[in-house]
């Protein structure tokens, strides 16, 4: 899909009061994000650094790891994060102790997570298969045993092959999030030592703090896409204005394999309406910003605004 000609789009100075300070909001808070998570970097590396000392002084108690996993729902420690070690890991040494080294975290995680509504979840994914994430799961019941932390978006985006830069990295197309809090974004930070790529940290922001922090809080009818048309979050008016079904909050009911990104129904370019198709079109290939969208006896202006930080747009739905 061609990218959006933003010489074209409206930019945020060109927006109403309010959107331009809906677009602010987003992107300022997304920016405290990123600090945050860097933060966590400067931390793990630290432990990186001591690892000998933090080693020798660590409790190795702490978990009590049963097969697969440790401290799993409904019987887990409010405190401590759960900790997913699947078969794939052949390493065994290795994984107790970068279990034993990043056991400090865990308060970190927590604080993350009480400190700012959007973060759904925070957790690491390692190469020697350790999965820890806070606030704890039911993981017995949602993850098989064997799965292969490297496969999945959350790690690969930010790995060598992908992110050579090592910087950064922004999981902006919308999937569904395997330990069941529904669809999610992702902010992906690889931490390197010594040259070698040790964790991917994230931070997962679901769609539902999106309406919850944001889009509900502003009186437009707004509907955030990205840069292939897929709805990442909308208002119930709006969504029905562009002729989609209501966004739901999906979540698995059974374990995950692979990858599940926001199907196609919610796809502007798939729409059931050819004036939305239309619309979409202007917007992202042509480089329009504003649209008169005609549907039977409604009609609506729909103009459309890029957002800074993620590579997405708001489209905001006015009634003629």
């Amino acid at each position: 899909m061609s990218s959006c000609n933003k010489e074209k789009v409206n930019i945020i100075e060109d927006a109403p009061y309010e959107l331009s300070a809906f677009i602010s909001l987003i992107d300022r808070d997304f920016e405290i994000l990123e600090e945050e998570i860097k933060k966590i970097e400067q931390l793990t590396l630290e432990l990186f650094q001591n690892k000998e000392e933090v080693l020798s002084n660590g409790d190795k108690n702490k978990y009590d790891i049963n097969g697969i996993f440790a401290n799993t729902a409904p019987d887990e420690d409010p405190n401590l994060s759960t900790l997913y070690l699947p078969t794939s890991g052949t390493d065994k040494k290795a994984i107790e102790e970068l279990i034993l080294l990043t056991n400090p975290l865990d308060e970190v995680f927590r604080d993350v997570v009480e400190k700012h509504e959007v973060i759904t979840q925070v957790y690491f994914n390692s190469p020697v298969q350790l999965n820890r994430l806070y606030p704890p799961y039911d993981v017995r019941n949602m993850l098989d045993s064997d799965l292969d932390l490297t496969s999945f978006n959350f790690y690969y985006e930010a790995d060598e092959k992908n992110n050579p830069g090592k910087g950064l990295v922004w999981v902006e197309e919308i999937y569904i999030d395997p330990v069941g809090r529904g669809w999610v974004i992702s902010l992906l930070n690889p931490i390197y030592f010594e040259n070698e790529l040790k964790m991917v940290l994230a931070f997962d922001i679901s769609v539902n703090s999106i309406l919850e922090n944001y889009l509900n809080k502003s009186n437009r009818q707004l509907v955030i896409i990205d840069q292939t048309g897929t709805v990442v979050a909308g208002k119930p008016k709006a969504i029905e204005a562009l002729s989609l079904p209501p966004l739901k909050n999906h979540t698995y009911l059974q374990t995950v394999t692979s990858d599940s990104f926001r199907p196609e129904e919610y796809n502007l370019f798939k729409s059931k309406s050819r004036e939305v198709r239309k619309m979409i079109s202007n917007f992202i290939l042509s480089g329009g910003n504003s649209y008169l969208l005609t549907e039977g006896l409604d009609s609506f202006f729909v103009n459309v605004y890029n957002m800074e930080r993620l590579d997405w747009m708001v489209l905001d739905v006015v009634v003629k």
